[in-house]
């Protein structure tokens, strides 16, 4: 029934795709966004630079927008009551953005001049996606081809280093040309170093001590009850006189743990950004998320629990070489974890190189990068309709 009902939305957006294409071109953007990071560094960046054309911003209703909005964006909530909204608007613009897989790109047939930019929401990728999802296998032929489509909607795709550029050319089925290697916008936001420093202290002062935040990445089984592998009373028994452990679920979970917050376990939540976090933690603990490669740019340790290893590789897919890419020893067991942390085994020169390999177009003015190459791309220019 799900499948079906799937197939009847994608042939209500084609037909209503097929007949705004009949619409002139207008002078504007349109963004589509489920994370705050990268879209709230470009919203400044173009204020700065005085790139302001007409903007709408179709945006997960979960979003804290506040900081992304300015006078010249028309914010929108991504909802169903909003998709025919979200269809004209795509259609007749010269500039569409997006930072996820949205189904309705299926059904987009860009006119001559117009560009679609992926500016996806991780920086990296230490396991699979997209069509390198080993769940893809499991989708019948008719939702292959979409995601295909979709993947061909995107007519340049930002990465901020070369070894995300060939995940991207493999997870997307791109070529090199489509590639925009001028840096993640998200990024920028550590290379700003008095507001990282004033998160940092921030931390401290309202913690009292070090504190060690806890962010594993999302599992599929997880959308409506999570669970953790994290023996958070051993972590206690061995860190709480040093460290304040910190947990952060990823915003795709609907339902946060529960979990009895005390002087040694906090519960971050959901809302804050993950940016904000980050710069104002000591020390993450991660498994498979792409958060390491934000979190490289402060040069802080980091380390990597993953007592289920083989069975996410086994089902979703981790990166080749996953054990060689991160800097340090996959631990198994919070008894192992904890005496790393306790003993800093966390390597800065594995932490320097792991950066310079994800970071490489990422030097703090990505930002200004894609607002350069926007401004570039036909907004001023008369429309060929």
């Amino acid at each position: 029934m799900k499948r079906i009902l799937a197939s009847l939305y994608m042939c209500f957006v084609k037909l209503v795709a097929f007949l705004c294409r009949k619409l002139k071109r207008q002078n504007k953007m349109v963004m589509l966004i489920t994370f705050s990071d990268s879209p709230e560094q470009i919203s400044k960046k173009m204020v700065e630079m005085k790139v302001t054309p007409e903007t709408i911003v179709f945006y997960d209703p979960r979003l804290d927008t506040t900081k992304i909005a300015q006078n010249f964006m028309r914010m929108i909530p991504m909802t169903k009551k909003t998709l025919l909204s979200r269809i004209y608007h795509m259609c007749t613009a010269k500039i569409v953005m997006v930072d996820n897989y949205f189904p309705e790109l299926a059904a987009m047939k860009w006119a001559d001049g117009t560009v679609c930019i992926q500016i996806w929401h991780a920086s990296g990728a230490l396991k699979k996606f997209a069509w390198e999802d080993k769940s893809v296998l499991t989708r019948t032929k008719g939702e292959q081809a979409r995601f295909k489509r979709v993947y061909a909607s995107f007519t340049h795709v930002v990465a901020g280093s070369d070894v995300m550029g060939d995940i991207f050319k493999r997870s997307f089925l791109l070529s090199e040309s489509e590639l925009l290697k001028i840096g993640v916008p998200s990024t920028d936001y550590f290379f700003q170093k008095e507001e990282v420093t004033s998160m940092h202290e921030r931390y401290r002062a309202k913690y009292g001590r070090q504190t060690i935040l806890y962010a594993p990445t999302y599992r599929d089984n997880e959308l409506h009850a999570a669970t953790l592998l994290l023996d958070v009373e051993l972590m206690r028994e061995r860190l709480k006189d040093k460290y304040v452990l910190l947990l952060k679920l990823h915003p795709a979970i609907t339902h946060q743990l529960d979990i009895p917050e005390d002087d040694f376990v906090r519960v971050v939540n959901s809302t804050e950004s993950m940016k904000e976090v980050l710069a104002g933690s000591d020390i993450l603990v991660t498994d498979y998320s792409s958060t390491p490669i934000d979190f490289s740019l402060l040069n802080r340790p980091v380390y990597f629990y993953t007592p289920d290893l083989e069975q996410y590789d086994s089902e979703r897919g981790l990166v080749t070489g996953y054990t060689d890419l991160i800097p340090g020893a996959p631990y198994q067991t919070t008894d192992a974890l904890s005496k790393a942390i306790l003993e800093e085994t966390a390597s800065p020169s594995q932490m320097a190189s792991f950066q310079a390999k994800w970071n490489k177009y990422s030097t703090g003015q990505a930002s200004q990068n894609l607002v350069s190459f926007i401004q570039k791309k036909s907004l001023k220019k008369r429309d060929v309709r």
